[in-house]
């Protein structure tokens, strides 16, 4: 899972008064690990958004997205190379 916004991430921690330290004490991670999932650099188990979005509140889906329903944007362009290519092999 990844998160769906970082903005509303930032929103709801400073609307919760909380500090990353304190979230992560929360739901059982470090704040390193706090710090990369805002910045999108770390994807997370649905165990750990959960526990993550109660301590904020929220639902897990308001915050975080499963991998499969990222946006085509998100995925690598090579990702979309191969298909295109491999779909045109097995037309001719």
């Amino acid at each position: 899972m990844h998160l769906r916004d970082k903005e509303r991430f930032d929103e709801l921690v400073r609307l919760k008064g909380l500090s990353q330290r304190t979230l992560a004490q929360q739901a059982h991670v470090t704040q390193a690990f706090i710090s990369l999932v805002a910045h999108g650099r770390r994807g997370l188990r649905p165990e750990t958004a959960w526990r993550i979005a109660s301590a904020l509140g929220v639902f897990t889906d308001e915050l975080f997205t499963a991998h499969d329903q990222e946006p085509p944007s998100r995925r690598p362009a090579s990702s979309f190379n191969r298909v295109r290519f491999s779909n045109r092999s097995q037309q001719h």
